[in-house]
């Protein structure tokens, strides 16, 4: 059953909510894609016994969840090969192909797909990423799977790398495409464009003048056009006019509406990044922001207040509407539903 309501806004935006996934918690840092109109729900981590600051631990899971329009979800009896989360998604050729991710012995650098036939998922393996990676943005731009930033292990700094795996090609491996004209970053969000990828916030250590870290969010915007020059990928980055509030972790791919604006809901801005006390934490900003690629402009079009906005979560373009699946509503906490908007 589908839920709708619109958001009141100079533009509105028309969000429904969808069946919830099962088990009533939710997961963070799910895969998710979409194989012969299905929508694929893959792994992810959540705390399943006690929250952060009560001592719980982090689960990851293998489980694999299957949504057909007009039923319930379906939990299949294939699982992925290891528990696994925090990755990149692209949907292609009805496989949908999960990138790199992390589970608690590490992060990885494994690339498989799964295909949906109706009554059961057939697993395929792609080229390996040259480096573990996690937390990355990610996208498909024609028949070429993009990502850009992340993170190589837990304890590490993020990175300033950008990868690209031409699926018609793909026995040739991952490139290394020249990195965007700013700082490293994991957590960014970034969406594809008229065959051009975009890329937003994100996050990065940051040194105060006392030399204590803290989190810097993010506020750059770049644009990468992809060229094959010689039967090599070759990248030319802009940059864009910076985001009115930055965004990490947001949804990892940024919805197009009426096919000319993106729209930002959710993520960690500056202000949210600075808060200390988890079990008192105030939950993620609600404000909603479209970004107008043709005259590099932005818009603030007022607030979501029905639906907790949330982070650490998939989106996926499915049965023309852009949909949310679980994530992160406040640190340690996730949620079981899944909104779609258009």
């Amino acid at each position: 059953m589908m839920t709708a309501f619109k958001t009141v806004a100079q533009s509105a935006v028309e969000w429904s909510e969808l069946p919830e996934l099962p088990g009533g918690k939710g997961w963070a840092g799910m895969y998710a894609g979409v194989s012969h109109d299905a929508l694929i729900c893959l792994g992810g981590a959540n705390f399943p016994e006690k929250y952060p600051w009560e001592g719980g631990k982090k689960k990851w899971y293998d489980d694999i969840y299957v949504l057909v329009e007009g039923k319930n979800w379906l939990k299949t009896d294939e699982k992925l090969p290891i528990p696994a989360g925090y990755g990149a998604t692209v949907s292609y050729q009805n496989t949908v192909i999960l990138i790199g991710g992390s589970n608690e012995n590490g992060h990885l650098n494994r690339v498989i797909g799964f295909e949906w036939d109706g009554k059961k998922l057939f697993q395929s393996s792609f080229p390996d990423l040259p480096i573990p990676l996690a937390n990355m943005a990610g996208t498909l731009v024609g028949d070429v799977i993009v990502i850009a930033g992340g993170i190589s292990t837990p304890t590490e700094t993020p990175l300033k790398k950008c990868y690209a795996l031409d699926l018609k090609n793909r026995s040739q491996g991952w490139a290394e495409i020249d990195p965007w004209p700013g700082p490293e970053r994991q957590l960014p969000v970034c969406t594809v464009y008229q065959g051009q990828f975009y890329l937003f916030g994100g996050e990065t250590v940051g040194v105060n003048s006392k030399g204590v870290n803290f989190r810097s969010i993010l506020l750059d915007s770049y644009r990468l056009r992809l060229t094959r020059n010689a039967g090599k990928w070759t990248g030319f980055w802009e940059k864009l006019a910076p985001m009115p509030r930055g965004m990490s972790a947001g949804g990892t791919i940024l919805p197009v509406l009426k096919n000319d604006r993106f729209l930002f809901w959710g993520g960690v801005d500056g202000v949210t990044a600075m808060y200390k006390m988890q079990a008192t934490h105030p939950g993620i900003i609600q404000s909603l922001l479209y970004y107008f690629p043709e005259t590099d402009s932005w818009e603030f079009i007022g607030q979501q207040t029905k639906i907790p906005a949330r982070v650490t979560l998939p989106t996926v373009f499915w049965n023309n509407h852009w949909v949310y699946v679980s994530g992160e509503i406040k640190p340690g906490i996730r949620t079981p539903s899944v909104v779609s908007v258009k």
